[in-house]
């Protein structure tokens, strides 16, 4: 019995979150805006910190990735792969943030769950869309 709970995944860890499923959380389509609001915008540094991801999840992913805060962030890695602790998009959503406000900015914060599920998906590698 054991061995088919281990064999169909029952009692372990969920697996990580996908990109597919982060993008609903920052883009959401039948609720209100979260991140879209300022970040699908061009880059400014009033309204968006520099940070525009566009409309689409491949730019919002290639927006994060490999990119890092403005200098208001000391340049911090925007994600970096494997540690959640040293990704500005993760420390901003968790409301820890080294530099700036809590994310969204006047918009609902994410659940804790959301949050988590953030996190799972930077540890796990941040792979793309």
């Amino acid at each position: 019995m054991i061995l088919l709970a281990a064999v169909l995944g029952c009692g372990g860890d969920p697996p990580p979150a996908t990109f597919a499923e982060i993008y609903p959380l920052l883009f959401p389509v039948e609720t209100k805006p979260q991140c879209n609001f300022c970040h699908s915008l061009p880059p400014n540094q009033k309204s968006n910190g520099m940070l525009s991801m566009g409309t689409d999840p491949a730019t919002a992913y290639a927006a994060l990735i490999g990119a890092t805060g403005h200098a208001d962030c000391e340049a911090m890695p925007y994600i970096v792969p494997g540690d959640p602790s040293a990704s500005l998009f993760y420390l901003k959503l968790a409301g820890i943030p080294p530099c700036g406000s809590r994310m969204p900015l006047g918009g609902s914060q994410l659940s804790q769950a959301d949050v988590d599920m953030v996190a799972s998906w930077i540890s796990a590698g941040a792979e793309g869309p």
